[in-house]
């Protein structure tokens, strides 16, 4: 096992929310869970009940979600809200918190705040009330390329004394986004952002976050990716900064569709991890196919492979042996496809050590 929690950040959608929805062991619980809110994200749509039914599911099991701001804007309805977004919806999960679970979770922060290096002073302020409110740890969201080593230092300490937090208190979340091929300048400019937070908050509060699922499927053969945020994470750890966690994008682009509607390919796909790779499997749809009959297909394909952990190992691959021709079971829209393999991812990353992420 990892001798830190690893991270894994997701969009909040259906699909991904599902999967957290639907964790069933204290071990996936163990993963932290940062959901990235966006923009279609509102007090009367479908998206918060499922963010609010997430979080009450990693409550269950002792745990609190992380969630980021990073990706609203101004037309955002959770930005509109009087007490503000993290208020606002701290006090939804919450209730519903204490509903379900009572007095066993009722010492528990309902959320975590992550917030950007460059929060406003405003951000500073509702991100303290928080803290005030139910003790909690905040984590800030350092985005590659980062400042210099000083001026890093610097803005860390002030966000630490605006909020009124300590070190052990706060975590780092070093960013390096979407990455294809490791270069060697790279490696060194983020190990040295990533000791700079490591000695300002202390050993285990520092995660480096990369992802490498691409933006567009181009083929329709399956293939294995290498997954290169493994291997950045591995030279940076073994070269000394060794108190550094894991983290990734789950089975997504690090970077969401900013144009509205849904953006995602219709084509039955999956992304399936597996120790250091990526299994990617698309099937094309012509007029008149059934997505549903199609990811069937493409399934049948998946439980064949050596690499197939299996229906027992997660809720998302149980639910994946389901969508076989004779599993009874259909799906045949993008938020089942990303919930089942997110829920794998989650459970993959939880049982890994640092030789076969």
């Amino acid at each position: 096992m990892h001798s830190g929690r690893p991270l894994v950040a997701v969009k909040c959608k259906l699909g991904e929310l599902d999967a957290l929805g639907n964790l069933r062991s204290r071990r996936d619980a163990q993963v932290r869970v940062m959901v990235e809110l966006l923009d279609s994200t509102s007090p009367s749509g479908r998206l918060l009940p499922s963010l609010v039914r997430a979080a009450t599911s990693l409550a269950r099991f002792g745990r609190t979600l992380w969630l980021d701001t990073t990706w609203l804007t101004s037309r955002s309805p959770l930005i509109q809200q009087p007490r503000g977004v993290f208020e606002y919806l701290d006090a939804c999960i919450e209730s519903a918190v204490e509903n379900e679970h009572g007095l066993f979770a009722s010492h528990l922060p309902s959320l975590v705040p992550v917030i950007s290096l460059d929060a406003s002073n405003d951000e500073l302020r509702r991100a303290r009330r928080l803290i005030e409110h139910k003790y909690r740890d905040i984590a800030i969201r350092i985005r590659y390329p980062a400042r210099s080593k000083r001026d890093l230092g610097k803005r860390i300490e002030s966000i630490m004394r605006s909020t009124g937090t300590q070190p052990g208190q706060v975590h780092a979340v070093v960013d390096a986004g979407f990455i294809e091929t490791i270069q060697a300048s790279h490696v060194t400019s983020t190990a040295n952002v990533a000791a700079t937070t490591l000695d300002l908050l202390g050993p285990g509060h520092t995660t480096l976050l990369a992802g490498s699922i691409p933006k567009v499927r181009a083929t329709y053969a399956t293939v294995l990716r290498d997954r290169p945020e493994v291997t950045l994470w591995n030279e940076i750890h073994q070269d000394g900064t060794r108190e550094l966690n894991y983290g990734d994008y789950g089975v997504t682009h690090p970077t969401p569709s900013m144009t509205g509607g849904n953006a995602r390919s219709p084509f039955p796909y999956l992304c399936y991890t597996v120790p250091q790779k990526t299994v990617v499997l698309r099937r094309k749809q012509e007029k008149g196919d059934l997505p549903a009959e199609l990811f069937a297909d493409l399934v049948e394909e998946l439980v064949e492979r050596d690499d197939f952990a299996g229906p027992d190992y997660s809720w998302g691959d149980s639910e994946l042996a389901r969508c076989r021709h004779a599993g009874g079971r259909t799906a045949g829209s993008v938020s089942r496809w990303v919930a089942m393999a997110t829920s794998h991812h989650l459970e993959h990353v939880s049982r890994r050590t640092a030789t076969d992420l």
